[in-house]
C-alpha cells in the first residue's frame, strides 16, 4: 500500500521536513556568527545591529537574527518571512547574502 503524499504540503514543505535543523547563529559579545557563513552582525549600541551585508541599514536584534539565518540558510521556506522582517522580497535577500563578505 503506497503512502498518498497530502494534497497541502507541496514538495518544498516536504523537502522542508526532511531538511537538517538550521545551522546555528551564535551571539558572542556583540557578534553574530555562524560556522556556515563568513558574513557576519555586529551590535553598534543602542539596540541596533549592523550586518555586512546589508550597509547603511541599523538594525533590530530580531532583523539582524533573521538576515544572518538568511545567509545560512538561503533555500529555506522560512526566507520570506525573514525577509518580511528586513523589508526586503526574498529574492532580494538571497541576492545581498551572496554577495561575498566585504563587497556589498
Amino acid at each position: 500500500m503506497a503512502i498518498k503524499q497530502s494534497e497541502r504540503w507541496t514538495p518544498a514543505i516536504w523537502r522542508r521536513a526532511a531538511s537538517l535543523a538550521i545551522p546555528a547563529v551564535l551571539e558572542v559579545r556583540g557578534h553574530m556568527v555562524s560556522e556556515e557563513t563568513a558574513h557576519h552582525a555586529d551590535y553598534v549600541g543602542q539596540d541596533r545591529w549592523v550586518v555586512d551585508y546589508l550597509p547603511g541599514r541599523q538594525l533590530t536584534w530580531e532583523q539582524a537574527r533573521a538576515a544572518m539565518r538568511i545567509a545560512v540558510a538561503p533555500d529555506r521556506i522560512e526566507v520570506e518571512r525573514w525577509a518580511n522582517l528586513l523589508g526586503l522580497t526574498a529574492a532580494e535577500a538571497r541576492g545581498f547574502a551572496a554577495l561575498p563578505v566585504g563587497v556589498a
